[in-house]
């Protein structure tokens, strides 16, 4: 059981339909040996007092569309390539909406579990709204978004009818934020200096940049001075994996003072990361009680509206 006098709730979970399917996904990157299954999950929580936790998946469309065209035979015209490579990116989208399918499943079977859904920016405008309104009817609680990992800028007008779909309807938006631990090169389709145009745009969209832009808190701290829209996880930046974490408990703390213990929420990263290990991370760093329920908890509750 936790030792915490409250739940925790983790913001910021990948889970998958197998251990095998998990592990691939990880590309050998993961800090623990889990497997990222719903069930494996649930064991956590279950022994560790998380109450609840928010599935942030989504679906790497982009490099799934990159390998099936590498496969595509040399020898097509520029007609045949462009119409299989049309035919692929539909196969794609439809990996995702199943993916967003079985996100809402598992958490309508699992209501401890909060589904959070994917979109691409390949998707019509049409089809993105309609992907948000289909998934919000199964149980959707809002939208993950990967600018690196789907080649996108946070700024893409492919996205404006998302927003404000989303704006619409209450529903919070997670985006991958900083560097990208995975990628092939240096991207910074995910920096800060990006998100001030959408805040603005959309003032009562709720906006989630994870890992508190892999470290960049000056500017994170600058963007929730200027927009009350925005929030973060800090997942990954403050893990409790590292015996020696490149971040101490104090520079930790200061950091989370920094942006705001108001705005910042616990997020483990699940299965790269341990959310017990983490969540024990934050308890131990060198804040006040107010501060410790604040981020594990009490942010959650009011930014995903949980």
């Amino acid at each position: 059981m936790s030792n915490f006098d409250f739940p925790i709730i983790d913001a910021h979970v990948h889970t998958y339909r197998s251990r095998e399917i998990g592990r691939q996904a990880m590309m050998g990157s993961g800090r623990t040996d889990y497997g990222g299954t719903p069930d494996e999950m649930l064991a956590l929580m279950s022994r560790s007092g998380i109450e609840k936790a928010v599935m942030v998946n989504m679906t790497p469309i982009v490099d799934m569309f990159d390998a099936a065209a590498a496969n595509l035979p040399a020898d097509l015209s520029p007609t045949q390539r462009a119409e299989a490579e049309a035919d692929l990116r539909r196969q794609m989208i439809g990996r995702l909406q199943r993916r967003n399918e079985w996100t809402c499943a598992v958490a309508r079977d699992h209501p401890q579990l909060i589904p959070f859904i994917g979109l691409d920016p390949s998707m019509s405008a049409e089809d993105l709204v309609a992907e948000i309104d289909r998934r919000r009817d199964e149980g959707a609680h809002g939208i993950k978004l990967h600018p690196p990992n789907q080649r996108f800028l946070p700024t893409d007008r492919r996205l404006w009818p998302v927003y404000e779909r989303a704006q619409e309807l209450g529903l919070p938006i997670i985006f991958h934020s900083g560097a990208y631990a995975l990628g092939t090169g240096h991207t910074d389709h995910a920096h800060p200096k990006h998100f001030p145009e959408v805040l603005s745009a959309f003032p009562r969209l709720t906006i989630v940049m994870a890992h508190l832009a892999f470290g960049d808190f000056t500017a994170c701290a600058d963007l929730a001075r200027s927009h009350t829209n925005v929030f973060f996880d800090c997942c990954y930046v403050i893990n409790g994996a590292e015996e020696q974490p490149e971040l101490s408990d104090e520079a930790a703390a200061a950091a989370l003072r920094q942006v705001g213990c108001d705005r910042v929420m616990f997020g483990s990263d699940y299965p790269w990361f341990d959310p017990v290990q983490d969540a024990a991370r934050i308890q131990r760093l060198p804040l006040t009680n107010a501060e410790k329920r604040a981020v594990l908890h009490e942010n959650a509750i009011r930014v995903l509206g949980l």
